[in-house]
């Protein structure tokens, strides 16, 4: 999916937040890339957090998959704003847990996508980004920077307090799920 976005809008320049072994990183093909991990994997050896107060690049296209954390994707999400080229698109891994265990804080468990969920549901609520999730390996958040075309309106929510029931009972309306072939149309 990153490839082929990157080859349908000719983006020139990548960065990944969790690079953890390389797995995306290293079969990423774009001119300029950038891959931030505290442990192992792309070219910066750091925090995401550390990474941006230190960044003077934009990017075209923006893949988070690092701490699953709510607080720290909704961090990576504003930082990556920040420094997101015009007509850019953000990516997020893991925002389609199956269950309880693989949303649990803390993780408990090998198969594990956090609450990044959380942090696609408070997007949906912004006027100035487009979101998504496409259905596909564990759930692909895409956060598009244009106005907003489904709006999420659950009021007096506040995301961190959403539990997986919530999650559970109301994930397609919250998650704006679609299919890859509907993504690639729209973008």
């Amino acid at each position: 999916l990153i490839q082929e976005l990157i080859n349908l809008r000719n983006f020139q320049s990548y960065l990944e937040i969790g690079c953890d072994g390389d797995d995306s990183f290293s079969k990423i093909k774009v001119k300029n890339k950038t891959g931030v991990d505290p442990y192992s994997g792309g070219n910066f050896r750091g925090t995401s957090d550390i990474f941006f107060s230190q960044n003077e690049k934009n990017f075209d296209c923006i893949f988070i998959d690092g701490l699953h954390e709510y607080k720290q994707v909704r961090k990576d999400i504003t930082n990556s704003l920040k420094f997101l080229n015009e007509g850019g698109i953000i990516l997020l891994h893991d925002c389609l847990p199956n269950n309880y265990y693989e949303q649990a804080i803390p993780r408990c468990q090998w198969t594990w996508n956090g609450d990044v969920w959380k942090a696609i549901v408070e997007s949906r609520k912004s006027k100035d980004i487009d979101v998504y999730t496409c259905n596909a390996d564990y759930g692909i958040g895409v956060i598009i920077k244009r106005p907003n075309s489904n709006l999420l309106d659950i009021p007096n929510k506040d995301s961190s307090s959403l539990t997986f029931s919530d999650y559970f009972h109301n994930h397609k309306n919250l998650m704006n799920i679609i299919e890859y072939e509907k993504l690639i149309e729209i973008i």
